[in-house]
């Protein structure tokens, strides 16, 4: 489709932009019925965050489809995960989230959902396109669908399926949970008694304005952390406003990010001599868990419908991104999911009398740096690459999504991936490197 918008983006992160100016609701209407052209018949599910106009934007959302003729399954305020778990439980055609995910609040999304609850790919998309400019077509007033209430029931598909892959723990674990205002606190508690955990929240109430950046970064969980301190807990779980990103806190109150939060899931869940997956934007501390596990380790383009296809292609039972997204390939949800990620480290921990800390420390140190620029050409991501590659020996050039070149720098491992976002008008650079001295000698080499 063409983008007439520098915020307007469409990819296989879905169709998100600023509202009104990208996505207003003359059309959003548009883009509901191209999504609907796409989709085998049967019927669609719905869902939200709890950003400002998730409310709004669903109700149109869910009018047009039944306009259209299609039952609509509403589910209302759930993660992304378990809109994605429900499509696939209950064999529906497709779903929409209504998320903007991690992005400003001022911005929202419509995320396609296809059948088997995955999201959709290139291929997909580009149907969207074509249905997007084609004529028109609407129901009769015979063919109208009906709207059936998902809410509790989705909710109860998607922790029932979480304890069918990860059992009970026996020791009992306390946690803080905090879910951005959002629409992962609910289910988060559901969870977590079944568990059998107890836990203290914050953030919990519904709010259209985050209470705290929406990413889940580190720097962004303070109050998380004096929560954990306060509470003697023995973990602290945030979410993005989607619950599909998952970050942690450790039981000294100490905010390790969202980069260990797969490893970890790696060393709960991963069997020796299968294969995990991560894309190109990842921390080598996977790579390292995936060893400890002794498994094969592969890397896919960044997008959670490229790490899913890559699992497929490769049968991984784990996967994910190093946003904080594990992605288990036994659930129904089978993409970025908070709620198993809470389950998998939450039987990590409780397996053995070893705090996080004990399983953060197992795993070796490396620093890493996220920065984003504005106007970088790719002329100009060629150039800081080939400068980046005058200091490192066995170089590896990797051009499946933007520039990821990785090598040894003085012996020591270490990579850089310079990319156009998928959700944001900019350029991502992320770097890592064994040490703050090496990392500095790459990003100085590169220097955008």
């Amino acid at each position: 489709m063409e983008l007439t918008s520098k915020t307007l983006k469409f990819s296989i992160s879905g169709l998100r932009g600023v509202y009104p100016d990208d996505i207003s609701p003359d059309k959003w209407v548009e883009y509901v019925r191209a999504f609907c052209e796409t989709l085998p018949k049967g019927p669609v599910a719905v869902a939200r965050d709890a950003r400002a106009t998730g409310q709004a934007l669903l109700q149109i959302t869910s009018g047009v489809l039944q306009l259209l003729g299609r039952d609509v399954h509403d589910l209302g305020l759930v993660p992304t995960p378990t809109i994605k778990a429900y499509v696939n439980a209950k064999k529906l055609a497709g779903g929409v989230m209504v998320s903007a995910s991690h992005n400003p609040a001022e911005y929202n999304a419509l995320k396609f959902i296809g059948k088997n609850g995955f999201f959709f790919d290139k291929k997909a998309n580009a149907a969207f396109t074509q249905a997007l400019n084609a004529k028109k077509k609407w129901g009769t007033i015979k063919n109208q669908g009906k709207r059936i209430d998902a809410h509790s029931l989705a909710m109860e598909i998607h922790c029932k399926d979480i304890l069918r892959v990860v059992q009970k723990p026996k020791r009992r674990l306390k946690v803080v949970i905090d879910p951005v205002g959002s629409c992962g606190g609910e289910i988060a508690t559901l969870l977590l008694k079944k568990l059998g955990c107890t836990f203290e929240a914050i953030h919990l109430e519904e709010t259209p304005v985050f209470p705290r950046p929406p990413e889940p970064t580190a720097g962004a969980l303070k109050k998380l952390a004096d929560a954990v301190k306060k509470y003697r807990a023995d973990i602290g779980f945030a979410f993005d406003p989607d619950a599909d990103r998952l970050s942690l806190v450790d039981e000294n109150g100490r905010a390790i990010g969202e980069e260990y939060t797969l490893p970890l899931a790696v060393l709960s869940s991963a069997k020796e001599g299968g294969t995990v997956v991560a894309n190109l934007s990842t921390s080598m501390l996977t790579q390292s868990a995936a060893e400890i596990k002794k498994c094969k380790f592969v890397r896919s383009e960044v997008g959670e419908a490229n790490v899913v296809a890559e699992m497929l292609k490769r049968k991984s039972s784990i996967g994910g991104e190093g946003n904080g997204g594990v992605i288990d390939a036994r659930l129904y949800s089978f993409g970025r999911d908070a709620l198993s990620g809470i389950a998998h480290i939450v039987s990590l921990v409780a397996s053995a009398k070893e705090p996080l800390s004990y399983w953060v420390n197992l795993l070796p140190r490396f620093t890493m740096v996220k920065q984003v620029y504005k106007d970088v050409t790719k002329e100009g991501m060629e150039k800081a690459v080939e400068r980046a590659k005058g200091i490192m020996a066995n170089t590896r050039i990797d051009t499946r999504d933007g520039i990821h070149l990785s090598g040894n720098i003085e012996g020591m491992p270490a990579w850089i991936h310079l990319r156009t976002s998928n959700t944001e008008p900019v350029v991502r650079l992320i770097a890592e490197a064994v040490s703050k001295e090496t990392l500095k000698k790459l990003l100085d080499a590169a220097q955008l």
